[in-house]
């Protein structure tokens, strides 16, 4: 673009130039010119070659200029001054060799003088500086005295005192100064520069000024400090500028040393008198900084220091410097000003660190700064700076060279990576760069270290802590107009600044011991003196710079003084000095919570390395997470393994989700602003790859191996940042230039950045310095805190809390300032409990761990004299222990608040420890159970302490109180050894006989009741009358609120009532405060059981209320069971045994036998029965129910039965309310089957004997009530509470509110209370159902285990196998019902009312052993059987008709009348021993009618004995009763056996007789003639089509059976049945349904048919499923000593003889494969041959046993496993030594946890774990101690209300009876079948008659007419059913069945039953048939529509016996 001219043209002017006479301003033109197109080289050559010429043309001009501007300030005139001294510079920078031979001095001089006069304008004057500065450095030590003198007059109002120095002639006489060669004239003239008028020429000339200043630049008297800054901007602007011959880079830089030097001689004395030359950082001298006091006179030269430390920070702060680089660098085209300013930058700082004393004087300027007094904004700007350069310097990525070490070899190491040079060399030339690295000799003097530099800045800027500037009034604006900030404020943004650089050092910053000791006194000192005045008063906290800063600054120390012992060894005095230092300042607040915070992470720190447990991700919480319970969102804690690839690249999204952020934040921020404290997370754990810890975070423009790339200014290194941040940014930047694939490179990278996110949260929070702070929540970074270092293969992680912002922010505050401004000090945080590494061992890859395998002496802490450094198990148990004891005796803080502040913060360490034993050797895969550990935490260790609080005055309460719960946690824990116990024992006595009711209730809540005497403290029996007196304080008091431990003083007292005599204590201490004296108390339990009763009856708290009801009951129980009070107690368990039957008690014990307060407690709990609390109620009931098991120990005490039911009945009807909820069914359902489990435990006679002269009884009271219930009746009265004036109803306060109340819907409906209503009704009915069949007979000969009949339709049926064995049987009860049920023509199914289905069958009689229950009776062939299912269950009833007692074969018996044995049969599982279905033993042949009759004399009585034929017993009888009795005959009957008169005339009478004569004829006859005739298919076909036959006998069946009935009387076929006789197979059936009245008119209403089909028979299958008792299922499992892990539980197969005697006490063994009640899911073969069962008349239980069930392989461990998890209620009996974890055996459900642990002295803990959802129940609450008589009763009833709550708590849960209700209903509502009275009638008679279907079959076609004509008679069927049915019922039935032949009823009905099964070749239809095809339903309906079409089909007659017609189906 710009051409140079050519050659001719510079030689032109040349030419010019050197012609004298030419004018100087045209000389001066074409000089420009020339150099305008010629380079610096020939530029110098030209000057060089024409130096007078030049220096005329400059005196010229500026002497032409001068002359000018005296007369007129003109621009003309300024031009050509400008031009002048353009010459003049240009000579300045060009003859630098002349010049420092002094050439031309004075005239330059008297130039110079003018050019400085104070009368210029200040630009000329400035310009006049900087070419002064040009001329002094060129003359350097050279330069003539009157120079200096000028040189100290450069600053204006700066007075230099001057040494000897007159002026600038003193040096020259004037004999020197006249023979000059300028002097010499010609003729005497003037000498051209002087006036020689005067005799002193140069003193006497008078300088003047060149150029006043303009109107505008008018200013005020010259400000010293302006001065300075011009001179030392000037200074620089004049380096670089002189261009030397040769050696010019060296020239250069002694130029400027040259005044540099004199600057600090002349001016810096005089502005800084304070200014110590002797600082040295190579021998530093490090006094403590002492408190100092403003002085006003010092402020003025205050500002010229400000000036002078800014001045040095912008060569010395790196920062400055490459971003002006990256600034000059980014530009293209960069001109030539610009990199010579960057040079000129460059050399200043070299000259600064080219020597010691140099560097000395940089480093003294920074001390002036930090002595600053905060009395100017500049002056705090200046602090800012020199805080910002040192934190630079130390974590710069090129240290400035007095950094490195004196003994570092390699040389350029720190400043050239390999690959890349400094960006501080890159523009320089090689010759400038070889000129200033000079010597090896020479780097290595100026080297001073990195410790030495951190020591002097360490104590230096602790300077900055030691003013006070409260009492300044002065405020400084702000950026916002509002606000004014302070002195004070300013001051406290500084320290804090300061302290993050403290704490940087602290956590980055590798220091040896020397510098740790210095910090440690550094920080000693200033906490000190800053928090040693005086505190201000409360809530004036920001007054005073200790207020401010105390948290900060006791923070820092804290943490200093850890990881300097973690580092490096510490000198004991220092230790000594620092707890001299803590214990004088325990009255300031922000101490204890700051040691409070130290101490809860080193307890995380201690619990990690010494212990290997993370407080922070549990190995417990861990087993719960894994079941996938909850997420994890903790921390990363892993056990064994190295880092894996995933975790790499979740840090590496991180990364990539942050980088945005980052640079956005980076962006907005100046440089100034980023200054946010450096380092703030950066890593502990080393890399073998690092050198040092500063080294850490490598340089944006340094990349490994690759060539570097200029930043853009939005990319500038942040100083402040965390190193999440910058790895964010470098691996930005990495990604803009190709990477070279090295693998161990990016690996390393990546473990950088995890590291580099290893900061701590719960550090964050516990460290940070301004907790008021805005915090940003980073939930996305915490995916990336995983800082694993995989060193040793030990994977170790540092604890992260998802409380705060994450690892990787880099300010917490939102705002776009960094923390420091932001008035936080998070950024450079402070974490103990991160690795710190060892850097002696980084070669040996060991740095900052210890291996898996332990810690042995080689791996010693720095601490016991070994070399490792960071945390390890012996270093973090001393520094934990120290820690603990800094602050000295707590008891000695002055501070009530402190002092209880203290002890809460030593209670969470304690949990925190308590936390790591129960996490010891815990099984993570729950596969086996670990080893004890060899190391347990010291829990008792503040025990002491504790102690000691408890001896302070009244005024120390609250820390009391935390104490004593302290103390109380150590003993659950088992942490007071015997040492301390006699100390506990005499600390409870006191404070549970004094005053203060705060502290007693504090012990009986912290020492959880029962829990206390689970523990076996040796000696603890002495306490118990302590613990009675206080628990009878506070339940007596109205005190109720949440704190107030009634419900647990309530389980204490009722674990004391059920405590066996012989284990109650002898002597107990008196309960008075100040005497130890021990006294016998006898009578301990009366006192207790006093208060219990107080306590049912008047306790405001509803769980205390429970409790001790509940504890009630259980007395009663113990009571009951141990009827004497002096028995002995053989065995611990009392064996349960299936349910005798009722037997009274011997007649030998008697009532007093028994406690006599068994009445009295019995009443208290009867009283809470009518709570309208209805948990209590419940609970009540619970508690009453438990004495139902000792029904006969109840019924021998007198009138307790009576009272009991009358109580309950009572309660029923006071909680009969008229519009009920869910609780109130809940109570009502408790309530009536609690009375129905009484009235079945009383014996029957009790129950059955009238109480009062109306003859009422108990079992008549019982069942009034129900009946009320569940008619729901109107009561008559209202029905008053019972009178007990001290029974208190009302709950003062319901502590069971949100946990264990009964589920309560949120509204009521209409439809809600109707079915509660509905539900309360039907537990009445299904209660008082139970009463009428069950009372007196349960339980039966089979056992408790059934309550139902077994029996089914199709059993005892000829052809289905009649009873086969029981393994047959269960199978073909377990199969589907035979189809032949479903058309079995001798049987019917009605439904008597809407819950009642019978089953009328009849059956041939069975043949049973023995004859059966009818042995020796004469019955027919024929028996009845009746099956009825109602609510109650199922029910089975077998009838025979009695003929006669058996008699000889020769004899002929009499008829007797028509008798039913009538029985009862409840199938196999009644405990009585019935029978079998009955059997008829002998089948007499029917007799004759006999005509004569013999009779005894009136006086015989008549004996069986000798009963005849022909003698009438009863006609005998009655004569023998009216002879031996007259008094019984009437007085109008002469004889007792003579028949009455007749009530008809004789006339009628003979009438009837002859009737009945005639008809007896034709009935003879018909019978004679029907035997004639020939049973021929014709005659049948004739006689199904006769219509006269149809007209005289309309209802054939009945004529049928008439027939059949007469002829078993008449006898006409001798012996056995009729050759030709019909029976109809439902004959009898009839008989008894008409006999039972259920044929009548009135039932008929009532009694409807069931439509048989296999539909209903499923549905009665599914009703018969339906349970008719309540069941439950419950797991018990065993766990031996040392078990803790699911897999060596369940492969337990037996237990300890105690176990076996509980679970045998739990219920009864019973075999799983033949029982036949409720088997709880078991199956009957793989999961053992035994379980324990137990059953009452209205509840069944199984338990699952874990030890029963096999565990020998995997699937069986699978089966054992399910069966187990899915229980709901879980008991366990752990003879282990730790408490048993519910995720041990890990389970969705288990609802319910009942652990039972035997104690040494015979009792045994029971805990009740029980979800949140899960009601309170009873009776045994959670913590109870229970003695072994009543051990499995309590267990199994608390399991049982455990299991019946939870299910009452679902939604939608149905009792028993409501699904049984339910099956019936559905049965009722769908299959009833609505017929007229005659068909109803009909199928009485024959329910499906087979004469009918073969003749049906047989007929022709035109016989099908007859259904065709009863439906056009009934259109109301239009069924093809209806077709079918209708041909039946319409069918003639006179005919004879096919197989005639077939004489008994039984070969007939076999027949049919053959025929039936084999109609369909596809056999019986599935279950799951669609709804459909009903046409296809019943086999019957195929062969009857079949036969019908089939016949006209074939066009032939079949014959009647042809076995193919059965098998023809047409399609």
């Amino acid at each position: 673009m710009f051409t140079k001219k050519s050659h001719a043209d510079v030689k032109k002017s040349t030419a010019k130039l050197q012609d004298c006479k030419k004018d100087s301003a045209s000389r001066l033109r074409h000089l420009r010119t020339i150099l305008d197109n010629v380079d610096y080289e020939e530029s110098k050559s030209l000057f060089e070659t024409n130096y007078s010429h030049v220096y005329f043309i400059l005196y010229d001009t500026f002497i032409q200029a001068e002359a000018n501007l005296k007369q007129k300030v003109h621009k003309a005139h300024r031009e050509e001054l400008d031009g002048s001294l353009w010459l003049l510079e240009k000579i300045l920078c060009l003859l630098p060799e002349l010049l420092a031979r002094r050439w031309q001095c004075h005239s330059l001089s008297r130039i110079m003088a003018k050019l400085l006069h104070l009368g210029n304008s200040p630009k000329l004057r400035r310009e006049g500086v900087k070419y002064f500065l040009l001329w002094y450095q060129t003359l350097g030590d050279n330069a003539p005295g009157y120079v200096h003198a000028m040189y100290a007059d450069l600053i204006p109002g700066l007075i230099v005192p001057q040494k000897g120095i007159v002026g600038p002639d003193t040096e020259f006489s004037a004999t020197d100064f006249l023979t000059h060669p300028n002097m010499k004239a010609d003729g005497g003239m003037a000498s051209v520069f002087h006036d020689n008028t005067f005799s002193h020429p140069v003193q006497s000339s008078e300088v003047v000024a060149l150029l006043p200043p303009s109107s505008s630049e008018k200013s005020a008297p010259p400000d010293p400090r302006d001065g300075l800054e011009i001179l030392l901007n000037s200074m620089v602007q004049t380096a670089a500028c002189l261009r030397w011959r040769d050696n010019r880079a060296q020239k250069d830089h002694r130029a400027f040393a040259f005044l540099l030097q004199r600057f600090k001689d002349v001016f810096l004395p005089v502005f800084s008198p304070s200014f110590d030359a002797s600082t040295s950082i190579y021998s530093p001298r490090l006094e403590m900084p002492v408190m100092r006091s403003i002085h006003k006179k010092e402020e003025v030269m205050a500002s010229c220091v400000v000036v002078l430390i800014n001045w040095v920070s912008r060569f010395t702060h790196e920062r400055l410097l490459s971003h002006r680089l990256d600034c000059a660098l980014h530009i293209e085209g960069v001109d030539h000003a610009r990199l010579l300013g960057y040079q000129q930058g460059l050399i200043v700082r070299d000259v600064f660190y080219v020597s010691r004393e140099n560097i000395n004087f940089v480093h003294e300027v920074y001390r002036q700064a930090f002595l600053l007094n905060f009395t100017s904004k500049a002056q705090i700007e200046s602090i800012r700076t020199a805080i910002a350069v040192y934190r630079d310097w130390m974590t710069g990525s090129t240290p400035p060279p007095f950094l490195l070490e004196p003994n570092d070899e390699q040389l350029g190491a720190p400043t050239a990576p390999p690959g890349g040079t400094p960006r501080s060399q890159r523009l320089r030339t090689p010759s400038y760069v070889g000129a200033m690295q000079g010597n090896r000799e020479q780097q290595q003097v100026v080297r001073a270290g990195m410790q030495n530099v951190l020591q002097v800045f360490v104590t230096n800027a602790a300077n900055v802590f030691l003013v006070n500037t409260a009492n300044l009034n002065i405020c400084f604006p702000t950026r916002s107009r509002d606000y004014r900030s302070t002195p004070l404020q300013e001051q406290t943004e500084i320290c804090k600044k300061v302290l993050n650089v403290y704490r940087t050092m602290v956590m980055n910053t590798r220091m040896e011991s020397r510098t740790w000791e210095q910090m440690l006194l550094v920080l000693l000192q200033v906490t000190a003196v800053v928090l040693h005045q005086n505190p201000p008063p409360s809530g004036s906290k920001s007054a005073s710079l200790g207020g401010i800063l105390g948290s900060a600054i006791f923070q820092t120390l804290i943490v200093t003084w850890i990881r300097a012992h973690t580092n490096v060894p510490v000198n004991v005095m220092l230790w000594e000095k620092f707890l001299t230092v803590l214990q004088s300042l325990t009255h300031r607040e922000e101490l204890i919570v700051e040691w409070s915070k130290t101490i809860q992470t080193l307890t995380r720190v201690f619990s990690r390395y010494t212990y290997g447990i993370n407080l922070l991700d549990l190995p417990l919480d861990r087993v719960a997470e894994s079941r996938g319970k909850r997420r994890r969102i903790g921390s990363v804690w892993q056990g064994s393994g190295s880092a894996s690839a995933s975790g790499a690249s979740v840090a590496t999204s991180a990364l990539q989700r942050e980088r945005e952020s980052i640079a956005e934040s980076n962006s907005s921020r100046s440089d100034e602003n980023s200054q946010a404290g450096s380092n703030s997370q950066a890593p502990l754990l080393q890399l073998n790859n690092r050198t040092h810890h500063q080294h850490s975070q490598s340089h944006g423009g340094t990349g490994h191996g690759v060539r570097p790339v200029p930043l853009t200014p939005m990319l500038s290194r942040s100083y402040s940042e965390g190193s999440l941040a910058s790895a964010a940014r470098n691996s930005r930047i990495r990604r803009r230039r190709p990477v070279p694939p090295k693998t161990d490179a990016a690996a390393a990278g990546i473990r950088a950045t995890l590291e580099a996110q290893s900061t701590a949260q719960d550090m964050r929070r516990a460290m940070s310095l301004d907790s008021l702070a805005p915090i940003r929540k980073s939930r996305r970074r915490r995916s990336s805190q995983q800082a694993v270092d995989d060193v040793d293969g030990y994977q170790d992680a540092v604890e992260v809390e998802d409380t705060e912002s994450g690892a990787g922010s880099r300010s917490p505050s939102p705002t776009a300032s960094s923390g420091i401004e932001g008035g936080s000090i998070k950024d450079a945080q402070l974490q103990i409990d991160v690795l710190a590494a060892d850097s002696g061992s980084l070669e040996d890859g060991n740095s900052g761990s210890f291996g898996t395998g332990g810690y042995g002496s080689e791996r010693r802490s720095i601490m016991l004299g070994g070399t490792a450094t960071g945390w390890l198990p012996d270093s973090t148990s001393i520094m934990w222990k120290r820690m603990l004891g800094a602050l000295g005796d707590v008891n000695r803080i002055p501070k009530s608040e402190l002092h209880a502040q203290v002890f809460k913060h030593l209670l969470e360490m304690t949990q925190n420890l308590i936390k790591i034993k129960q996490n010891q050797g815990i099984s993570t895969d729950n596969q086996s159970t670990p080893p004890p550990p060899p190391l347990v935490p010291p829990i008792a260790v503040v025990a002491p302490w504790c102690y000691g609080a408890l001896t302070l005055d009244r005024s120390f309460k609250k820390g009391k109180l935390w104490a004593l719960q302290l103390l109380c946690s150590l003993a659950l824990q088992g942490a007071i050894g015997m040492q301390q116990l006699p100390l506990f024992y005499h600390a409870l006595h006191q404070l549970l006989t004094g005053e203060d009711r705060d502290l007693i209730y504090a012990i009986m809540k912290h020492l959880e009741g029962p829990r206390l005497l689970s523990l076996l403290l040796p000696g603890h029996t002495l306490l118990l009358l302590d613990l009675v007196h206080a628990s009878a304080i506070l339940l007596t008091s109205l005190e109720v609120t949440r704190t107030t431990p009634r419900a647990e003083v309530a389980a204490l007292l009722g674990s004391l009532l059920a405590y066996p005599a012989t284990l109650l204590p002898r002597p107990v201490l008196q309960p008075t405060s100040q005497q130890f004296e021990l006294m016998e108390c006898p009578d301990l339990q009366d006192h207790i059981l006093n208060i219990m009763l107080r306590c049912a009856r008047r306790e405001p708290s509803a769980k205390a209320r429970c409790i001790a009801l509940c504890q009630l009951g259980q007395w009663l129980l113990l009571r009951l069971s141990q009827p004497t009070r002096n028995a002995q107690q053989r065995v611990p368990f009392q064996q349960t045994v299936p349910h005798p039957k009722d037997v009274l008690l011997p007649k030998e014990t008697h009532a007093h036998s028994f406690h006599p307060r068994i009445r009295e407690v019995l009443q208290v709990l009867l009283q809470a029965l009518q709570f309208k609390h209805h948990t209590i109620a419940v609970i009540a009931v619970d508690a009453l129910k438990l004495c139902a098991e000792r029904g006969r120990q109840l019924a021998a005490i007198e009138r307790v039965p009576h009272l009991i039911v009358t109580a309950l009945c009572r309660a029923l009807d006071i909680q009969n309310v008229s519009k009920p909820k869910d609780a109130d069914k809940v109570v009502l359902t408790s309530l009536m089957l609690c009375l129905g489990e009484f009235c079945m435990a009383i014996p029957a006679a009790l129950m059955l004997t009238p109480y009062n002269d109306q003859g009422d009884t108990l079992v008549l009271q019982v069942l009034r009530v129900l009946l009320q219930v569940a008619s729901g009746a109107p009561r008559h009265e209202r029905v008053k509470l019972t009178s007990d004036e001290d029974f208190d109803m009302h709950i003062a306060s319901d502590d069971l509110q949100g946990d264990g109340r009964l589920p309560e819907a949120n509204y009521q409906t209409s439809e809600t209370i109707q079915a509660c209503i509905s539900a309360i009704r039907l537990c009445a009915r299904a209660v008082a159902m139970h009463l009428v069949t069950h009372l007196g007979h349960f339980p039966m000969g089979i056992g408790a285990s059934r309550l139902s009949s077994m029996v089914e339709e199709q059993d005892d049926i000829v052809g289905n196998g009649a009873s086969g064995g029981g393994g047959s049987q269960l199978e073909r009860r377990d199969s589907m019902e035979l189809p032949s049920v479903v058309n079995a023509q001798n049987m019917q199914l009605f439904m008597l009312n809407t819950g009642l289905v019978a089953s009328f069958i009849e059956l041939p009689t069975l043949k049973l052993p023995g004859g059966g229950i009818t042995a020796g009776l004469v019955t027919a062939d024929k028996q009845v059987r009746v099956l009825m299912r109602d609510l109650n269950g199922k029910a089975c009833w077998d009838a025979s008709i009695l003929y006669s007692e058996p008699r000889k074969a020769e004899t002929v018996p009499a008829p007797a009348h028509a008798q039913y044995s009538s029985e009862r049969y409840d199938g196999p599982s009644r405990l009585t021993k019935l029978c079998q279905p009955m059997d008829s033993l002998a089948h007499q042949d029917p007799q004759l009618p006999r005509h004569t009759l013999r009779h005894r004399p009136a006086g015989v009585l008549p004996l069986a004995k000798d009963a005849a034929p022909d003698l009438d017993q009863l006609d005998d009888m009655l004569a023998y009763i009216g002879h031996t009795s007259p008094e019984c005959v009437p007085p109008t009957v002469a004889e007792l056996n003579a028949p009455s008169c007749s009530p008809l005339s004789s006339a009628q009478e003979a009438q009837a007789i002859s009737i009945i004569l005639n008809q007896r004829v034709l009935e003879q006859e018909f019978v004679a003639r029907q035997s004639q005739q020939t049973p021929t298919a014709a005659s049948l076909r004739h006689a199904g089509s006769s219509s006269s036959l149809l007209q005289q006998q309309p209802d054939q069946r009945s004529l049928h059976s008439t027939t059949a009935s007469f002829d078993s009387f008449t006898g006409a076929g001798g012996s056995g049945s009729l050759p030709g006789r019909v029976e109809t197979p439902f004959q009898y059936c009839r008989l008894l349904f008409a006999h039972l009245g259920l044929a009548g008119w009135e039932r008929r209403s009532r009694t409807h048919l069931l439509q048989r089909s296999e539909k209903l028979l499923r549905e009665l299958r599914n009703v018969d499923l339906q349970k008719c008792r309540e069941t439950h299922k419950m797991a018990v499992i065993y766990v031996a000593a040392g078990q803790e892990d699911k897999t060596s539980i369940l492969r337990n197969t037996n237990g300890s003889s105690m176990y076996e005697m509980f679970v045998s006490a739990l219920g009864w063994e019973i075999e799983l494969e033949t029982h036949n009640g409720f088997l709880g899911g078991l199956p009957r073969q793989g999961c053992g041959a035994t379980a324990p069962y137990y059953a009452t008349p209205f509840l069944e239980v199984v338990y699952h046993v874990a030890t029963r069930m096999p565990s020998d392989s995997s699937e069986a461990m699978l089966l054992k496993t399910r069966h187990l998890g899915n229980d709901e209620v879980h008991i366990v009996w752990s003879e282990h030594h730790r408490d048993y974890r519910r995720d041990i055996l890990p389970t969705e459900f288990c609802d319910v946890l009942i652990v039972v642990y035997p104690l040494r002295n015979g009792l045994f803990r029971v805990t009740v774990n029980r979800k949140p959802e899960v009601p309170w129940f009873g009776p045994l609450a959670n913590e109870s101690v229970v003695s072994g008589a009543c051990l499995a009763t309590l267990i199994r009833a608390t399991a049982i209300n455990a299991s019946r709550t939870k299910r009452a708590a679902l939604p939608l849960y149905q009792q028993f009876y409501e699904e049984r209700n339910r099956s019936l209903d559905s049965v009722s509502s769908r299959y009833k079948e609505s017929t007229t009275f005659e068909d109803f009638a009909s199928r009485i008679y024959n329910p499906m008659p087979l004469s009918t279907l073969s003749t049906l079959r047989e007929s022709n076609s035109s016989s099908s007419g007859a259904p065709l004509a009863a439906a056009l008679i009934d259109p109301n069927r239009a069924s093809v059913k209806g077709w079918v049915q209708a041909s039946i019922d319409a069918a003639p039935a006179l005919g004879i069945a096919p197989s005639a032949s077939a004489g008994s009823t039984a070969a007939m009905e076999a027949n049919s039953i053959s025929s039936i099964s084999s109609a369909s070749p596809r056999g019986p239809r599935k279950l799951g048939a669609p709804f459909k095809s009903v046409t296809k339903k019943h086999s019957l309906q195929h062969i009857v529509v079949g036969g019908s079409s089939g016949g006209s089909a074939a066009g032939g007659d079949t014959p009647p016996e042809s076995p193919t017609l059965p098998l023809r189906r047409i399609k």
